[in-house]
């Protein structure tokens, strides 16, 4: 069962290097090479920092440690750290990615 949970994380991780190609990598290269506009998607931001997170979480432990009490369908310690975690990375990549298009001229 464990393996599982090992192969979802670096399901988790592809999908959010996918993810990150397509709504940062791209229209940080159009901006780049100069792009009169560039369009990104901000709120793939948060998909990029849950899919890194839980990634990381699966890959590493296996979900050895859990971060969800079924009976009582609350989140447990664990789940409350990996949500600040979530919410930590999602706000760095918002906003590091507008510096950075900010300081490319972009608004």
């Amino acid at each position: 069962m464990e393996a599982r949970y090992r192969i979802g994380g670096i399901f988790c991780l592809a999908l959010a290097g996918v993810i990150a190609w397509q709504a940062i990598w791209l229209p940080l290269q159009e901006a780049s090479l100069g792009a009169d506009m560039v369009s990104w998607m901000p709120r793939a931001t948060v998909v990029i920092g849950l899919c890194l997170v839980f990634g990381i979480y699966f890959l590493a432990t296996g979900n050895r440690y859990p971060y969800r009490d079924v009976a009582r369908q609350t989140l447990t310690p664990v789940g409350w750290v990996l949500c600040v975690m979530i919410a930590i990375v999602a706000l760095a990549g918002f906003f590091g990615m507008d510096m950075l298009l900010r300081s490319m001229g972009y608004q």
